[in-house]
């Protein structure tokens, strides 16, 4: 595959049924996180992640095969740690590691979904993105790029779209601003495969 064909598939888009789990990166967290001061665990796991990503980018330019393999390895681990988080939750904070379900639109550059709080253009925000049937989770540091509200009494929607856009009234566009090649080429595939399958779909019902 061509570097011209890759950089493509990465803006091919979907709409699906993903598990979201995020968190606003605000300006203070951006200062514990440079000053070294006392992190939360999730800012400690958005610095650690951002150092990982930018060594393998290096690595890439000297050996491709093993930043790859270092990528996949770091993956590996994020999905062993959020399943134990998600198995144990603390009992202090017993939603922490819980996925919102929700309707999105879906690319391997950024992701657009419904939610309940309005954000701020240039707002950061850390997303636990659970992809279905596969169930592999994709973590990511993104910037809002736009957060418009939502009609909620269209008269062309049902009453359980209307319910839907009351409770969550936003429309949250971002753009990935740090996440790893491994992940990213992740979701690039699960787009594809998402394409082709509801593809397929649409003409097997022409053909009945």
């Amino acid at each position: 595959m061509s570097q011209k064909t890759s950089e493509r598939r990465r803006y091919f888009r979907v709409d699906d049924h993903i598990g979201l789990r995020l968190m606003l990166v605000t300006d203070t967290d951006v200062e514990h996180l440079d000053s070294g001061s006392v992190q939360t665990p999730e800012q400690r796991l958005v610095k650690v992640n951002s150092a990982i990503n930018r060594h393998l980018a290096g690595l890439k330019r000297k050996d491709e095969s093993l930043a790859t393999l270092l990528g996949l390895l770091n993956h590996k681990i994020d999905l062993i740690a959020a399943d134990v988080d998600t198995g144990k939750p603390k009992v202090d904070d017993k939603h922490a590691h819980t996925y919102m379900m929700c309707e999105a639109n879906v690319s391997a550059c950024g992701l657009a979904f419904p939610y309940h709080t309005d954000f701020s253009k240039a707002q950061m925000l850390s997303l636990h993105i659970k992809l279905f049937p596969s169930e592999e989770v994709v973590q990511a540091l993104a910037m809002v790029v736009g957060c418009e509200r939502r009609d909620a009494f269209s008269a062309e929607l049902s009453d359980y779209e209307k319910q839907q856009l009351k409770d969550r009234p936003y429309w949250v566009r971002v753009n990935f601003e740090e996440i790893s090649e491994v992940e990213q080429e992740l979701l690039a595939q699960h787009v594809i495969q998402k394409q082709a399958s509801k593809l397929s779909t649409r003409v097997k019902l022409k053909e009945e």
